[in-house]
């Protein structure tokens, strides 16, 4: 099956840790679909059943095959629905499954699930085909297609792959977690840092005949949600008793290994459809030659690109002379979620930089500072690795010429957990003076003034001169010296600051904790797991604040 599968072999697996969890997030669609699931039974018997249950209107949401080639188990579940036709095989080696993938392609028809088992030489296949448009076949390598199914079958020593993506429509955003031959990830771990990213849940919870999990998480809602791994068959039946008087059904089961080695990973909940989105549009138009035609434009511009984009949350502010004439706010999320206020704060991430430099002007317009101070002096820093450091200015910072380039040598502004680890031993979470100390001990990346390189470091100093300037906390000379009662705030690290947040600040990334350099626990890259310390970065890219807000400073600076 090389052509179609063998040659995206490039790492669609991960290193087994076993684990459970249970979630429950409100859903607000009350459907209750039939669901009838199937485990632990051969090719004849799989057959027979999907036969029936597809004349009795069901369709597969969930195919695995798994165990001996020559006496393959088949695990399914089915809902009661209305859709496409669909065409199934099972059984098939690997030039049969190709031909038959081929021929049902020609009339139309596009795979929906795809699985194998056995080694390489004498896999067996099997796979759904549906008649849909608009769902091609796609770059398997692309992280962020939507992938409707997965199979890492072949043996240790010989890993192969089946994997099915169909196009993204609507960007939904997606993470799914693999190994190579040189690298591992624990699946407990990884499976907590990703529920740290509010809304997540697992979609998938592949798993191969030796017992290797590789999980696909998603930001969608279906309700009310439980996930398991290594369930023999016993408990996986047990568990599908207990789940049903919860109200959750099985949505995905997959099957691995052979006789009393046979486990089973298994997502329960609600339904297997997401809450679908709505479109809710807040706030007035005014000073428009024609209010009502910007309206109309400013609407669809951002419906389409929201929709296009996946965006759920976004805001449009005008300002003319610092007065708010026009305040939208836009919402393209689930109704589970919060419908987006004019004042609603966001993240703002570069954006925060505009204050550290108004910052600096009040500090040279009030006779405080000036363009040409050397830096670093001026902060009490007199030691450095490049004699060059000396020469970098406030100008040089506020121009991104002084010297530092990230794609180089790296961005400090998320290296915190890294300075804490090295400077440190972890001994404490680092400091704007603790990455100054450590920055200044590396060799400049161009001679200050020579080039342009975007720095969110340098911006991070500039804020630590403010404070030092001043004699105060960088956020308090803001509020007091510049906002003028304007709501910016700092936006917090930690998930627990944010569990009741109107605005969920969506990202794929996780990673270590920069507060607590000594854990191995990843968490939601926005709350700290990108290395960055949100405090210590307000001068960089860790304010928050409404579209209002940033349009009444602009128009006032």
């Amino acid at each position: 099956m090389r052509s179609l599968f063998s040659r995206y072999a490039a790492s669609f697996l991960l290193l087994l840790s076993l684990f459970s969890l249970a979630v429950a997030v409100p859903c607000k669609d009350s459907t209750r679909p039939t669901y009838e699931v199937y485990h632990s039974v051969n090719g004849a018997e799989h057959t027979a059943r999907a036969t029936q249950l597809k004349q009795q209107g069901y369709r597969v949401i969930s195919l695995s095959a798994y165990g001996e080639p020559d006496n393959a188990q088949f695990a399914a579940v089915w809902v009661r629905r209305d859709g496409p036709a669909f065409e199934m095989a099972q059984g098939l080696d690997a030039k049969s499954f190709e031909n038959w993938w081929t021929a049902w392609q020609a009339k139309g028809y596009v795979a929906t699930h795809v699985s194998a088992t056995g080694p390489a030489e004498r896999a067996t296949f099997a796979g759904v085909m549906e008649q849909v448009s608009g769902a091609p076949f796609w770059a398997l390598t692309d992280l962020r297609s939507d992938k409707p199914s997965f199979r890492m079958y072949g043996t240790p020593q010989n890993r192969r792959y089946c994997v099915l993506g169909h196009e993204n429509v609507g960007n939904v955003f997606n993470t799914v977690y693999y190994t190579t031959p040189s690298y591992g990830i624990d699946f407990k771990e990884v499976f907590q840092a990703e529920l740290t990213k509010r809304f997540w849940r697992p979609s998938h919870l592949f798993v191969s005949e030796d017992h290797v999990i590789t999980p696909i998480f998603t930001d969608t809602n279906i309700g009310s949600w439980a996930s398991f791994a290594s369930l023999s068959a016993s408990a996986l039946d047990a568990e599908i008793l207990t789940q049903k008087t919860n109200g959750l059904h099985p949505i995905q089961i997959q099957g691995a290994g052979s006789g009393v080695d046979t486990r089973f990973t298994a997502i329960f909940a609600e339904t297997d459809l997401s809450e679908q989105r709505t479109w809710t549009v807040k706030g007035p138009v005014n000073g428009f030659a024609n209010n009502e035609n910007a309206k109309s434009n400013i609407d669809s511009l951002f419906r389409q690109w929201m929709q296009r984009n996946g965006v759920r949350q976004a805001q449009f502010a005008v300002s003319k002379n610092g007065t708010i004439v026009t305040e939208r706010s836009f919402t393209f999320a689930e109704p589970s979620r919060a419908q987006v206020e004019p004042d609603d704060k966001f993240l703002l991430g570069s954006v925060s930089k505009m204050f550290v430099n108004a910052a600096i002007v009040n500090l040279i317009q009030t006779g405080r500072l000036n363009y040409s101070t050397p830096a670093y002096p001026l902060l009490g820093f007199h030691q450095y690795a490049d004699a060059r450091t000396a020469n970098i200015t406030v100008r040089h910072l506020l121009e991104h010429r002084a010297g530092y380039d990230r794609d180089k040598s790296g961005d400090p502004a998320f290296q915190f957990r890294m300075v804490a680890l090295d400077l440190l031993q972890g001994s404490r979470t680092a400091t704007i003076k603790d990455v100054i100390d450590w920055v200044i001990g590396r060799p400049l990346d161009f001679a200050p003034d020579a080039s342009y390189a975007y720095s969110n470091y340098g911006t991070m100093v500039l804020s630590y001169i403010v404070e030092k300037v001043s004699g105060m906390e960088y956020l308090e000379f803001l509020q007091k010296n510049l906002l003028n009662g304007l709501d910016i705030a700092l936006y917090k690290d930690g998930a627990a600051a944010h569990a009741s947040d109107r605005i969920s600040q969506e990202t794929r990334v996780i990673g270590y904790d920069a507060l607590h350099p000594l854990s191995n626990q990843r968490i939601s890259g926005v709350y700290g797991g990108g290395g960055d310390i949100k405090k210590q970065t307000m001068g960089a890219f860790s304010l928050a604040g409404s579209a209002s807000s940033i349009a009444k400073f602009v128009g006032s600076h």
